[in-house]
């Protein structure tokens, strides 16, 4: 029940968040991947059932990449406190959702391979790889996206907040989010054990 309630929140945030967001090429764009890879997620966890933390971080992290989809990543009014709060020229909201890819989708990816009968270390390795790899290719896709949908002279600015390192902090901040959370799976399964 609690996998399915997940299910219905993470379907009405999406619906309510499609609704005249604020920039409609770039809400294109950043959906893309969720519309094609949430189900994927879906039909993973009916095959893998996925512990119920796993779920709950797929899905946070997938709102909120909704909700800066809606506001674009650049205006996500949610988060300017934090960057008023350090002084910081740019809203760096991209690049926490970011690390929370890294944080929050590294043990779906390990648990899968574990579940296939990997080892562990090599199941490590392989979510770590998968994690690398897919933050590059979001990349990619974003550099096509902008150059499909975005028209407007202004949506690069928008896109990478003027940020000439954009592409490559976002990439170390998903590197990062993964190595964090292998640092802690791996110290609770050593405590647990």
């Amino acid at each position: 029940m609690f996998k399915k309630s997940l299910l219905v929140f993470f379907v009405l945030c999406w619906i309510a968040l499609a609704i005249d967001p604020v920039h409609r090429g770039i809400w294109m764009m950043e959906n893309f991947l969720i519309v094609t890879l949430f189900p994927l997620f879906v039909w993973l966890d009916k095959k893998y059932t996925f512990n119920n933390w796993t779920f709950f971080g797929a899905i946070f992290f997938a709102v909120l990449h909704l909700f800066g989809a809606h506001l674009t990543y650049e205006k996500m009014t949610y988060f300017i406190w934090f960057s008023d709060w350090l002084g910081l020229e740019r809203n760096y909201y991209d690049q926490f959702i970011h690390f929370l890819f890294g944080l929050l989708v590294f043990i779906p990816f390990y648990e899968i391979f574990y579940h296939q009968k990997y080892s562990r270390k090599l199941s490590y390795l392989i979510a770590f790889l998968f994690i690398s790899s897919i933050s590059a290719w979001y990349e990619i896709l974003e550099w096509i996206g902008m150059v499909l949908f975005c028209r407007e002279p202004d949506c690069l600015q928008l896109v990478t907040q003027g940020d000439e390192w954009d592409t490559q902090k976002d990439m170390a901040f998903a590197f990062t989010g993964a190595v964090i959370a292998l640092l802690i799976h791996t110290t609770k399964r050593n405590r647990s054990i």
